[in-house]
């Protein structure tokens, strides 16, 4: 394939947009079929690494631009504002460097931390509809036969541009997204999964949870310690935690949480600044939302008349996987909208489209030959 680099000024001022386009081999003649590929948040690039195979193709972007270009179709991929690599394109670190050194060289390399706090939700909007503007002006690809194919935070972003009118792409495929509210799935998230991923510790069935199962399960257990939930937040009682009220514990953290980004200025950093190191996800106002944005997702489709579709793994942690395909199910019954998405859940896959994986890639194949077929049908269509 053909690849062609590019940058775009940010309508802010404080940056510029990077990626490429790939367009398929021999198609100089005439405009092909374009396909817009919005990343997912925080410090996702044009490639999106997100598996653990140690091959290309935990760059599950990447991995999936190829086959969709290998059909005949042009692809843009781009880079969230304030990111230039990922952990697997960074530049080597030196040998024997521990995991911190790791961390801060990464975050050297590849995360402007100053562009970065510009990150709220209108730029992320507006960044967005810059890249599609860009994509259907292109001299090599057809404004007529355009999609737009995101993934988890990225689709968010989509629909709120299509929910405004702001543009009009003749489909949408999303993938990894829930299609609640933010105020819902931060919730979610961070009381209902918590509380139920202690109670599955429940070594005897007695549905109580002992300190002797925490001390057993903690130490070897990865969601805790990846999300930073210390272990004293989860010491029991001395009757052990019930569902109930180790649901309040965390609902105590949540109203917290809560309060804290609710206290700070729009354009104060999140998180806050680390002794050891700078990194710097978004501004507050980006954060905020996560508490004060009751829409659901799905909703911003209401009067969206081309078509879409939601892509949900059935095990997605991030998206709560089968209760988020149900409530998109519940809104479509509502009869809420013009042309209703189509919703595919996909079994034992998860927010990468890997089997048995909640979270990492790479993306089954089968899944990807899904999505590719959905593409060329939506672009080839009268």
């Amino acid at each position: 394939m053909e690849t062609q680099p590019f940058e775009i000024a940010t309508r802010d001022g404080r940056t510029r947009l990077t990626g490429q386009v790939d367009l398929p081999a021999g198609a100089a003649a005439t405009r092909c079929p374009a396909v817009l590929m919005v990343p997912g948040g925080w410090f996702m690039d044009r490639d999106g690494y997100m598996g653990n195979s140690g091959t290309e193709r935990d760059l599950i972007y990447r991995d999936l631009g190829k086959d969709i270009v290998a059909a005949g179709i042009g692809v843009v991929r781009y880079d969230n504002r304030g990111v230039r690599c990922n952990e697997m394109t960074m530049p080597p670190f030196p040998q024997g460097s521990s995991e911190l050194e790791v961390t801060k060289h990464y975050l050297n390399a590849c995360v402007d931390p100053d562009v970065r706090q510009t990150v709220t939700i209108q730029t992320q909007m507006d960044d967005v509809e810059d890249v599609w503007a860009f994509t259907i002006n292109h001299p090599r690809l057809d404004p007529e036969r355009a999609l737009i194919w995101a993934h988890s935070e990225g689709c968010s972003n989509t629909a709120r541009l299509i929910g405004a009118g702001r543009i009009r792409p003749r489909g949408l495929v999303f993938v990894g997204t829930g299609a609640e509210s933010p105020v819902g799935l931060v919730r979610w998230q961070t009381v209902d999964r918590y509380a139920e991923h202690v109670m599955a510790w429940d070594g005897d069935g007695d549905c109580r949870v002992t300190e002797a199962d925490v001390e057993r399960e903690f130490p070897k257990d990865p969601l805790f310690t990846a999300v930073g939930v210390p272990r004293k937040l989860l010491t029991a009682p001395s009757e052990g935690w019930t569902l109930e009220t180790i649901r309040a514990r965390f609902a105590g953290e949540y109203e917290a949480m809560k309060a804290a980004a609710l206290a700070k200025p729009d354009d104060a950093p999140y998180p806050d600044p680390s002794p050891e190191f700078r990194m710097v996800v978004a501004s507050n106002n980006w954060w905020k939302q996560w508490f004060t944005d009751t829409t659901p997702m799905i909703d911003h489709l209401a009067g969206y008349l081309g078509r879409a579709s939601f892509h949900i793994g059935a095990i997605d942690a991030q998206n709560s996987g089968e209760r988020g395909f149900a409530f998109a199910e519940n809104r479509i019954k509502a009869v809420l909208f013009a042309r209703p998405p189509r919703l595919v859940l996909h079994r034992a896959r998860g927010h990468s489209l890997r089997t048995g994986e909640p979270v990492a890639g790479p993306m089954d194949v089968e899944a990807k030959a899904c999505l590719v077929k959905e593409i060329v049908e939506v672009l080839s269509a009268d």
